[in-house]
């Protein structure tokens, strides 16, 4: 055997197994104490799972920019409808990609984009996958002073009822959160049956300037275990319906985001009280 004939095959052996590598070792260990929720029944559900989660364009606190692992984190959390927070499209820094339709492809799910800010090159919103069919979507630039925001909705079909579900991720001063929930408000006012809500609101529960059961939905309070929802242990993601939860909702600790991922659960054929 040549020596350069021997060299080819110990570079393809080195390429076999950093290829084949699994890629939970940017977090190891933490998978495993994730609670995993079985999928609901495509044809016939009893229930659904909805996790919100603001992704910081996939970049983690040790400054990596991988959009395999956050969709290995997303794939494990097993959610029927997953809203993404701080999605990029074709931007330098997360390399040029669509991370929406990127997140599509790998978890084989249905997916609807908003942009909230658009660039020369890129854009910048939210998105939200589905494993049910989204057969309705739009979506609404919100009013503020700061940065732009939008309001992402859609309605998806469920066994065989359809349930709106909306996400967006909200301003950093109170007067554009204001002047953004009481849009959003305006917007869902129409929504008639299972209506639920989640995302990135930006500021904990006793500061909401305009409250969510406006629009007769409550605030699926995190389980007394759990982590806040934000690095700096706050909580400021939410899920808001008005669907009755099984129980409730739970956060997903990790690295691969200033913030974490939520989880909760909603039992079909049911409206909560508020």
């Amino acid at each position: 055997m040549s020596l350069r004939l021997a060299r080819c095959i110990v570079l393809f052996a080195l390429l076999v197994v950093v290829l084949g590598s699994p890629v939970q070792g940017w977090d190891k260990g933490l998978l495993s104490n994730i609670p995993v929720m079985p999928a609901a029944n495509i044809e016939a559900p009893a229930s659904f799972t909805v996790m919100s989660f603001n992704m910081h364009h996939g970049e983690g606190m040790d400054g990596k920019v991988d959009i395999i692992r956050i969709a290995d984190l997303l794939r494990h959390g097993n959610a029927d409808i997953i809203a993404l927070q701080e999605v990029d499209r074709y931007r330098l820094r997360s390399g040029f990609v669509d991370q929406a339709r990127e997140l599509s492809e790998m978890l084989g799910m249905h997916m609807v984009y908003s942009p909230s800010l658009t660039y020369k090159v890129g854009q910048y919103g939210m998105a939200l996958l589905s494993r049910y069919p989204i057969i309705d979507s739009s979506w609404a630039l919100l009013p503020g002073n700061l940065e732009t925001r939008s309001l992402l909705m859609t309605t998806i079909q469920i066994g065989s009822e359809p349930v709106h579900v909306a996400t967006t991720h909200l301003g950093l001063s109170e007067e554009d959160r204001r002047l953004q929930l009481t849009r959003i408000s305006e917007l869902l006012a129409d929504k008639q049956g299972p209506l639920v809500v989640a995302g990135d609101f930006n500021m904990e529960e006793e500061a909401f300037p305009v409250k969510m059961n406006r629009l007769s939905l409550i605030d699926v309070p995190l389980s007394k275990v759990t982590q806040g929802t934000f690095s700096g242990g706050q909580r400021i993601d939410y899920v808001f319906a008005n669907v009755k939860n099984s129980g409730s909702a739970w956060t997903v600790p990790t690295i691969l985001s200033d913030h974490f991922p939520v989880i909760a659960r909603f039992i079909m054929g049911t409206t909560a009280r508020v």
